[in-house]
């Protein structure tokens, strides 16, 4: 007879990286406001040489962790990324 892992509670917040958690409080810290790639970099990797695009990777993986919540950082076109009040709705989902 194996022993049964315990699952994890939906509820349980996900495990976030250092360079995640620093990148979701830099946008948290000011909700609407747009952060350029560059201003994001500056902010959550000051000492690292880094492609702008390097951020993008980064948001992805958060949105991921944060399931639904990842709505709320929203992509502005051709100028960055901001966090929101309200998950942003996906297009061609329910609701």
């Amino acid at each position: 007879m194996a022993l049964k892992q315990p699952v994890p509670a939906k509820s349980e917040e996900p495990r976030l990286t250092s360079m995640e958690a620093r990148l979701l409080e830099a946008l948290r810290t000011q909700p609407g406001r747009v952060f350029t790639r560059s201003e994001l970099v500056a902010l959550v990797m000051p000492d690292t040489v880094v492609l702008e695009r390097t951020i993008d990777v980064h948001i992805k993986a958060l949105r991921r962790k944060l399931g639904r919540l990842g709505g709320q950082i929203e992509t502005v076109r051709k100028a960055g990324y901001r966090f929101t009040a309200e998950p942003q709705r996906m297009e061609g989902s329910p609701g």
